[in-house]
């Protein structure tokens, strides 16, 4: 069988992390290991993570916090599997997740798949399946993430704790350990420049894992830094190409802007999607009803959804 790495990162949620493990050491595929990569001394965290004895379990501490992406390359780099698979410490897989991963892998004839899945979004209005839609043949993985081709957020969205590809691709393409937020989606975005790179789904429609998304929970993509979001989106252009830089700005970015109250980007964004991108007549129409649509109405019509993204 295939030995797979899996890598947790966590930090300061002790309560959190051992459900994580737990849904790790629970999968059918029992040939893994699992690397918990601790972001800096942390006793609580290391004491819950000490009552496991499954040999499968590493527990490795920084000596300094440094950020997800550092604790995500620091476990890429103990890894002894073929395979990687990152979970997020307040997700969690089903456990068949990693089985009908590597499945999809196997078949797909590609030379560095990256595997995704569709999975539970949680959060306090209720449950949803995401992502709408499986990418479509040759489609960039910055288009398929970030083109909205319908008022509901979720067509195209490929969390941390759902990415399972080679060890191979993600040592030739480190995590940006500078990134304090959109680390996976930068990570995503230059995975894809490699040659023999693409994004594949497993043949089944049920999800494979569970996104907790409670707004109480303190975690990056409940943080809000428009001009931070802006400024990634603008260093990483050439590489999204316009029609994804324009669906990223008009509904991500405005998005962080409208959460943060900042009325003088509606008209910024704008002007910087039509100057560099080429938005769609749908990414437009988001943008305008993020900010003229109360945000409990803009979920009320995407019927238990949200219009916006989360992360």
């Amino acid at each position: 069988m295939t030995l797979v790495s899996c890598i947790v990162t966590t930090c300061d949620r002790p309560h959190l992390v051992g459900h994580a493990v737990e849904s790790v050491l629970a999968q059918t595929h029992r040939e893994l290991e699992l690397i918990v990569v601790v972001d800096g001394p942390d006793e609580p965290t290391e004491r819950v993570l000490g009552t496991c004895r499954d040999p499968r379990l590493r527990v490795v501490v920084q000596p300094t916090r440094a950020g997800q992406g550092r604790a995500l390359n620091a476990g890429i780099a103990l890894a002894r599997g073929e395979i990687m698979a990152l979970l997020d410490d307040d997700d969690a897989w089903r456990p068949t997740k990693l089985a009908r991963q590597l499945e999809a892998a196997a078949s797909s004839g590609v030379r560095f798949p990256i595997v995704g899945c569709r999975f539970v979004a949680r959060r306090e209005g209720g449950e949803v399946v995401w992502p709408t839609r499986r990418p479509r043949p040759g489609e960039p993985i910055a288009e398929y993430l970030f083109c909205r081709h319908q008022w509901r957020f979720g067509e195209g969205i490929l969390p941390t704790s759902v990415h399972l590809a080679p060890t191979a691709l993600f040592r030739a393409v480190p995590l940006n350990e500078a990134r304090k937020s959109h680390c996976d989606l930068d990570w995503l975005i230059r995975a894809d420049q490699v040659d023999g790179a693409s994004v594949v789904f497993p043949r089944e429609e049920a999800p494979l894992a569970t996104w907790e998304m409670q707004s109480h929970r303190p975690r990056m993509s409940n943080a809000h830094d428009w001009r931070s979001s802006l400024a990634w989106i603008d260093a990483r252009r050439a590489l999204v190409g316009p029609r994804a830089y324009a669906g990223f700005v008009l509904t991500w970015v405005s998005h962080s802007a409208r959460a943060e109250g900042d009325g003088r980007a509606f008209a910024a964004l704008l002007r910087a999607a039509l100057r560099h991108g080429r938005p769609n007549a749908m990414e437009l129409l988001v943008h305008a009803g993020i900010w003229a649509v109360p945000t409990g109405l803009r979920a009320f019509a995407s019927r238990g959804s949200t219009a916006e993204p989360t992360a």
